[in-house]
């Protein structure tokens, strides 16, 4: 029996080279392995979470009661959201794993429409303030 150096798993004996149809052939094994769980993957279905799904579809819905359809740029960014998550459905439906990428981007672009249309209707809660703050300065103070 022949002792194995300590840490050393198998050594070949110095009468086993490899040769080039070996590494030929180990090299199209690994090769066609990697085709098969290429392909294997690809055929999985795109599950959108339905957390993230439920989040980009809330920004949509806050924007529109927030009144992003009379703001211009909150109503690019609400159409832009509405588009995408349409997209990102379809997408998944026919197994592109991007579909979680798009539906990210509805999302945010959901929640600028909001923020967009938030922004407008402080501003104009701050103009109407001023308004009346200067109603009561041309009045005078008693």
């Amino acid at each position: 029996m022949t002792m194995v150096p300590a840490g050393v798993l198998w050594r070949a004996p110095a009468t086993q080279l490899f040769t080039k149809e070996m590494l030929l052939m180990n090299t199209t094994m690994v090769s066609l392995a990697g085709l098969a769980l290429l392909g294997l993957g690809g055929c999985a279905s795109v599950q959108i979470p339905a957390d993230q799904l439920e989040r980009s579809e809330a920004s949509i819905r806050g924007a529109e009661e927030l009144g992003a359809e009379g703001v211009p740029a909150a109503k690019l960014h609400l159409q832009l959201a509405k588009d995408q998550t349409d997209s990102a459905k379809k997408m998944a439906a026919n197994h592109d794993q991007r579909a979680v990428l798009v539906l990210a981007r509805a999302e945010s672009d959901g929640e600028l429409a909001l923020v967009l249309a938030r922004e407008a209707a402080v501003h104009q809660s701050a103009l109407q303030a001023t308004e009346d703050l200067k109603a009561v300065h041309a009045r005078g103070t008693p």
